[in-house]
């Protein structure tokens, strides 16, 4: 993966389902614009790019059993995140500030969770722009944020086993790891701490 040479910052919330990653992500998007900061949120994969997040988007809410191999679903993602290149390039260019809720760490996770072979993905995904800083959030699920209809979120073994291999990629990839079940508040402060020893932003 390329380093990001561009003015703009692409911060990625990594982490499995319904760990407040996307209150949290919210939450440092007003605090950065209150700042000044001009910063904005980002949710991968993108569902109405097409034809890849409107596909990606059945495969993961049909409600039925996924029927594709996982290194094909893996390579749709890739596809989503290819094609949203170049605004998100243009957008950093402009010197925004990307607060991004999961990205390519996310597949990693989520692909060899499901049996594919992890130096395959990297290697897939290793033409994308690389994030600037990546937090894993660690912990238990708030169970209420549950999609009935998400395949992955209704896996509680495979819900598990991603866990497990996204602590595992946080080591290998040096990303500091966050515990998503304290308050919403200490979550938020804990967030800035990462930031501001990362990059001076405010």
């Amino acid at each position: 993966m390329r380093k990001n040479k561009t003015k703009g910052r692409l911060i990625v919330f990594y982490g499995i389902n319904n760990l407040g990653k996307t209150t949290q992500a919210k939450m440092l998007v007003d605090f950065l614009n209150d700042k000044g900061i001009l910063s904005e949120y980002l949710k991968y994969p993108i569902y109405d790019l097409k034809p890849s997040g409107e596909y990606i988007n059945k495969i993961l809410r049909s409600g039925e059993n996924q029927e594709i191999g996982e290194e094909e679903l893996q390579m749709w993602y890739t596809v989503n995140r290819f094609q949203y290149e170049p605004l998100l390039k243009k957008k950093l260019f402009q010197g925004k500030i990307i607060i991004a809720e999961d990205y390519i760490g996310t597949g990693l996770a989520w692909g060899v969770s499901k049996g594919a072979d992890l130096e395959w993905l990297e290697e897939i995904n290793s033409k994308l722009l690389k994030e600037d800083i990546g937090i894993l959030f660690d912990g238990e699920r708030f169970i209420a944020g549950k999609e009935l209809k998400h395949i992955h979120e209704q896996n509680d073994d495979l819900m598990s086993r991603s866990r497990k291999t996204h602590l595992q990629l946080a080591k290998k990839y040096h990303w500091p790891i966050i515990d998503a079940n304290q308050s919403i508040e200490k979550v938020h402060r804990n967030i800035l701490e990462i930031i501001s020893e990362k990059h001076n932003l405010f």
